[in-house]
């Protein structure tokens, strides 16, 4: 049976959340485009979701990336970081009901909070966590040994909350979702 496509647009990203500004997002959505066009790939790339949200293949849609994008973004790990974060908060946006709420302290092991969509509660009630990480090219055993550290770092963290590691890797298109 064929996997069910979805599909992801980077550049909702530029619409924000609670937690991240329009602006902030525009930087994710570049990211990101910029990680999978640097890897040869176009706009509607069929990139492999595993794990938490099951099986699926999504197709992942950008605008096209201009060559002042390519400069800013050039360091290609911050590219991959930032870029993982918009896939990321994409995929929790279309796979749950939740939402990045407020971007995390450092050293509490996790990047973001989550919250129910259109929640006010306040800190701690009715949130998740959220740890990303993004790898631009790697091998199978890279991409498992990265979603078991981002899993021991969510239970390390101390916050006794349900929480999602995500880690996009973008040659070939893959984001693998995991909980603690």
């Amino acid at each position: 049976m064929q996997p069910t496509v979805k599909n992801l647009n980077l550049d909702d990203l530029r619409n924000g959340t609670p937690g991240i500004t329009p602006a902030f997002g525009g930087c994710l959505c570049e990211a990101a485009a910029v990680c999978f066009e640097d890897r040869s790939h176009s706009t509607g790339v069929a990139m492999d979701l595993k794990g938490a949200f099951s099986s699926q293949v999504v197709a992942v849609r950008w605008s096209s990336v201009t060559a002042q994008a390519r400069q800013c973004y050039a360091d290609m790990q911050f590219a991959a970081e930032f870029g993982a974060y918009g896939i990321a908060v994409l995929l929790v946006e279309q796979f749950t009901s939740l939402t990045v709420h407020e971007r995390s302290r450092k050293g509490t092991g996790f990047d973001y909070w989550l919250a129910p969509k259109g929640s006010s509660q306040p800190l701690f009630q009715d949130k998740s966590r959220l740890e990303v990480s993004g790898i631009l090219d790697g091998a199978e055993a890279e991409i498992r040994t990265r979603m078991k550290e981002k899993l021991a770092q969510l239970n390390r963290g101390g916050v006794p909350l349900p929480g999602y590691g995500v880690v996009v890797h973008f040659a070939p298109p893959e984001s693998r979702v995991g909980v603690p």
